[in-house]
Parts: structure tokens; C-alpha cells; sequence
């Protein structure tokens, strides 16, 4: 999976030397106000005549953050300030504070809950990032950004209320959140929470979809985007039908969807990030439209079940690892106009944590094509097809078009518009499938 590192800590330098005698806090036991200080608990550094929390003794037993010390107001918890710290399991943090760093409580495993007080504006990336016992977040009306992987991996998070004044969430805030089944986005008018997915506003780019969505996901034809996470860890949904109207599907959106079987991309579709359907281990099979132009890194790694991938002319570029750990795919066509192939992207799968070359495996390559210099590279076995997939492509299309419209007219006629809809998607899947089934047999099995 594309690897979430907690950025690292900052190292802060002691200036302990000083000729002239000290104040002293006797209540809080603390050293100058010039210096970086400590209580025992927390370590503070003085900034602009106000206190930041650096960090936290690991195993202390905390129950509050300090509004004051040494006379100073603590405004700001730094960056990775309570990184890995477990004695505690809720926390209230001050009104004093307005800022709390990137990382700043990453990996409490042991906080439940958290509130954040409305001198906070922002979350900053990564803050709560795997407090995997975290299951309530009080937001306050004031917080306007949601960043980066702010809640990412808080796998006992199940509900989340936005506030009003939310405007901005963040890549990734939400992924990998395996409970988390609902957002109340009824006073907050930038998102709309709806049959189980968080949409903006126009409902043209989805953040986040509930764990408990299950069986065939079809897409809104006024979605555009489909944001970096959104359905990751959605471990029920088996059949996802993604519309023409999506041109981007986004990092991780489909990770580890462990129950997904069928995908039916649409034309129209132009960018697959890293990750994209990465872990989706009961995934059998996946046709590539041809408005494709790259196939990101690890966007079907560990996809163990996959046993045909069609990637048609147009396609660009195949990112590292991008179908890395397909056990099940034995043979790939790989054609002309694809001028990269990133490293380990066929043919390998991981044992005990080392790469291993799939004896079984082989390509068909173009004469000369970066394809071929890969299978040398890697000793995989491969033949030569110098026969372009552009046509072939193109009847798939044609055909696939036709028969849709077809169907569609008819149920229309039938059942009407509105109960025709899944009907009409159903049945063009099921047709495709088979074209897609006959298309692929000619497509690699001359080859072998």
C-alpha cells in the first residue's frame, strides 16, 4: 500500500547556560521562561511570548492540557507533540490552544475521545492518524479544514458530526476507517451526507462512503470525482458500476475492498491513482477503458483473485508494483502505446516479505517496446504481437454501445424511466461482460 509515514519529529535545541539567576515558578516547578521547559509531563517551548507543547513523557497519566504555565498561555501543541503517547483515554483540550500540529496525537492507541476547543480552525494533517480507539470526535463550530489524513486508520471510529462552518476535507481524512458508518452533515451545508455517501455540496466529488454500504454500488451520473480514500475498508460492496461522468478516481479510493468482484469503468475515465483498488482480493477481473492514459502505482497490487486484466491502446504508462501480488493473472497484453512500465509492476508476487518472480507468468509485447525491455529485464517469459488493440478496442465500444441502447429503450418502454435505470446498467453489464469474455480469448489466447 502506498506507505503513510508519520513525518518526524523536530529536534529542539536546550539553551540551559545563562549568567543571571533564573525565575522560578515554585507551583509548577519549572525552569526560566527562557528556556525550553519541562514539568515532568510536557515539554514546553516558549514562542512569541506564548507556550507550545513539544512532547509528552510516553507512559504519563494525562487527564488535561494546561492552559497556563509559568504565567504564559499555551496556545499551540507542536508537531508529533504526543506521537505513540497510551496513558490516556479522553482528552479536553484548552481554549488557549489555536493550533495543534501535524501529527500531534498520532498512534494514542489508547484515546477514545477527544474535544477540540473553538480556537481551533484547523485540523493539520495526520493529527489523530491511527488512534485506533478513538470513537468520538467533538469538532467545533469554528473549524473550517479537515486535513490530510487527519483520522486515517481510526478503525473504532463509527460517527462524525460536521460543523457549519466546515468548508474543506482534506486527501485521505477519513481512509481506512473501518467502522465508521455515518456523518451527520445536516447543519453543514458545504457537504451532503446521502444513501450512505459524503458528497460536496453539487454532489460532483464523493469524500467518504459508510462501511455499512453492501452488494451493487452504483455511482450518481453527476459525479465527477471520486476522492483519494473514499471507499476504502467498505469491505461489503461486491459490484461497483462507475459512470462516464468520473474522470478521476482517486488514491486508495477502492483499498481494500475485500468483497468487490466486478467493476464496470466507463469511457470517459482518465486518471487512476496510486492504490486506486489496491487489497481488493476477491476482484476477478478488470477492462481498463481506453480514455485511460496511466495506470498508477500499485493501483491493483495484492488484487489476489484477478485472472484477466485488459489494457487497451492509449494507456501510457504502468506505474511500480501497479499489479504486484496478482497471483491469479498469468498472462497480460500489453500494448503499443504504453512507453513506461514501472518497476515490479507484472509478473511478481511477496513471500515472507521478499519479492518473488511468478514462474507461471508471461507477457505479450511489441518488437522493440519498453514492454519487451521489462520482460528481459525480469526474465519473464513473453512473446512478440505486433497486431494493434486499437481496433479491437473500438469494436468493443461499438458493440457495447449498441446493445445499451438497445436494452435501455426497451425496459424504458417496459418499466418506465425511473425503475429502469439499475435494470438497464444490469443488463448492459452482464452483455459487456460476455463481449469483454470473447474479446479477451481473441485478444491473448492466439498469443500463447
Amino acid at each position: 500500500m502506498k506507505i503513510k509515514k508519520f513525518l518526524a519529529l523536530t529536534a529542539v535545541s536546550l539553551l540551559t547556560f545563562s549568567f543571571m539567576t533564573a525565575f522560578q515558578s515554585s507551583a509548577d516547578n519549572l525552569q526560566s521562561a527562557e528556556d525550553e521547559l519541562s514539568d515532568g509531563t510536557f515539554t514546553y517551548e516558549l514562542v512569541n511570548n506564548s507556550y507550545t507543547i513539544v512532547s509528552c513523557e510516553p507512559n504519563s497519566i494525562i487527564k488535561s492540557i494546561p492552559s497556563i504555565r509559568n504565567g504564559y498561555a499555551v496556545t499551540a501543541i507542536g508537531d508529533g507533540a504526543f506521537t505513540g503517547c497510551s496513558g490516556f483515554s479522553e482528552i479536553e483540550i484548552p481554549d488557549t490552544v489555536r493550533t495543534i500540529g501535524m501529527n500531534a496525537f498520532a498512534g494514542c492507541t489508547s484515546l477514545k475521545k477527544v474535544v477540540i476547543p473553538k480556537t481551533v480552525t484547523e485540523i493539520s494533517s495526520c493529527a489523530f492518524m491511527r488512534c485506533t480507539s478513538l470513537t468520538d470526535v467533538e469538532l467545533p463550530d469554528t473549524l473550517t479544514a479537515i486535513g490530510n489524513y487527519a483520522f486515517a486508520q481510526c478503525t473504532s471510529l463509527e460517527s462524525i458530526k460536521l460543523p457549519e462552518s466546515l468548508v474543506s476535507i482534506n486527501e485521505e481524512a477519513f481512509t481506512d476507517c473501518y467502522s465508521l458508518r455515518e456523518f451527520d452533515a445536516s447543519e453543514c451545508p458545504s457537504f451532503v451526507f446521502d444513501d450512505g455517501i459524503l458528497y460536496n455540496k453539487a454532489r460532483s466529488e464523493i469524500y467518504r462512503g459508510s462501511v455499512e454500504l453492501e452488494g451493487d454500488l452504483y455511482i450518481d451520473g453527476s459525479v465527477a470525482i471520486i476522492k483519494s480514500g473514499a471507499f476504502s475498508a467498505c469491505q461489503k460492496i461486491e459490484n461497483l458500476f462507475i459512470p462516464s461522468s468520473v474522470s478521476n478516481i482517486g488514491a486508495d479510493a477502492f483499498a481494500s475492498c475485500k468483497s468487490l468482484k466486478k467493476v464496470d469503468l466507463e469511457q470517459g475515465l482518465s486518471i487512476m491513482e496510486a492504490g486506486a483498488f489496491m487489497y481488493c482480493s476477491s476482484l476477478e477481473s478488470i477492462s481498463i477503458p481506453t480514455t485511460v492514459t496511466e495506470i498508477d502505482e500499485e493501483a491493483f497490487a495484492y488484487c489476489t483473485s484477478l485472472e484477466k486484466a485488459v489494457i487497451p491502446e492509449g494507456v501510457g504508462s504502468i506505474g511500480a508494483n501497479a499489479f504486484l501480488g496478482c497471483e491469479s493473472l498469468k498472462r497480460i497484453n500489453i500494448p503499443e502505446s504504453v512507453k513506461q512500465v514501472g518497476e515490479n509492476a507484472f509478473g511478481y508476487t511477496v513471500e515472507n516479505n521478499s519479492l518473488k518472480l511468478m514462474e507461471d507468468f508471461s507477457m505479450s509485447v511489441y518488437s522493440g517496446s519498453s514492454a519487451m525491455k521489462y520482460a528481459k529485464e525480469n526474465k519473464i517469459d513473453y512473446t512478440v504481437s505486433d497486431r494493434s488493440l486499437k481496433q479491437t478496442a473500438f469494436i468493443i465500444i461499438a458493440v457495447g454501445a449498441l446493445v445499451t441502447i438497445a436494452v435501455f429503450a426497451v425496459i424504458l418502454m417496459s418499466r418506465g424511466k425511473k425503475g429502469a435505470s439499475h435494470s438497464a446498467k444490469k443488463a448492459k453489464k452482464a452483455q459487456e461482460e460476455k463481449t469483454a469474455e470473447e474479446n479477451y480469448k481473441g485478444i491473448v489466447g492466439d498469443d500463447k
